[in-house]
């Protein structure tokens, strides 16, 4: 696997480097301090499997950089880095194409999980973004329905999700569906997102109070 990392403080890099190692046996990671560096890269020939774009380093533009990274890059994760907890700028930039929006706030390992979701097709959009105001809430009150939501889950979310009402935590989880609890925390991330949730109680509530499982 081949990992470009484009952000202009070293010593993220570094830190970050360990993590992103262990995403696969084999990870080949080169590192850019800002976009024109990032385009010398891809001049040079050198196509990542998965980009990591910092929102802030010299020479982005905001969301326009990154759907421009994406149109050069069509079948290339591209992953937004940002210290700026901005809704606004999240929801520009998955618009744009990115696969992921990571606040720099989160830790090694959750980055990491988010990364393994992007990479499992998925896309990655911290729960603390996106919770709505409870003023705008009742704005959309006739917006989009519970069903419309579950719709957007695959089959082994909902395998998880009814594992998740018996009470079992990811490791016998991840047993039961022979999976790693890595790619368990992925699915659930994934399942909190969909259903514009925070944590499994409040999955497993909003389904059955619909009766769906």
């Amino acid at each position: 696997m081949r990992i470009l990392l484009a952000d202009d403080h070293v010593m993220f890099r570094e830190g970050l480097r360990p993590f992103l190692q262990s995403l696969s046996p084999e990870v080949s990671i080169t590192e850019a301090g800002s976009l024109p560096e990032v385009v010398e890269v891809l001049d040079g020939g050198e196509i990542p499997d998965l980009l990591l774009l910092d929102m802030k380093m010299p020479g982005m533009v905001g969301p326009a950089s990154v759907g421009a990274m994406k149109a050069r890059l069509p079948a290339c994760p591209v992953v937004v880095l940002s210290g700026l907890v901005d809704r606004d700028l999240m929801v520009d930039s998955i618009n744009a194409g990115a696969s992921g929006y990571i606040p720099k706030k989160l830790s090694g390992a959750a980055m990491l999980s988010a990364l393994r979701l992007v990479l499992a097709g998925e896309k990655f959009l911290p729960v603390m973004m996106l919770e709505t105001p409870a003023g705008e809430a009742a704005g959309r009150a006739g917006g989009a329905s519970a069903p419309s939501r579950r719709d957007q889950l695959t089959r082994r979310e909902r395998d998880i999700l009814m594992l998740l009402k018996e009470g079992l935590p990811n490791k016998i989880i991840a047993s039961r569906l022979t999976l790693s609890e890595v790619t368990v925390k992925s699915h659930l991330c994934s399942i909190f997102r969909k259903l514009g949730v925070s944590n499994r109680v409040q999955a497993i509530r909003s389904f059955t109070g619909d009766g769906m499982l």
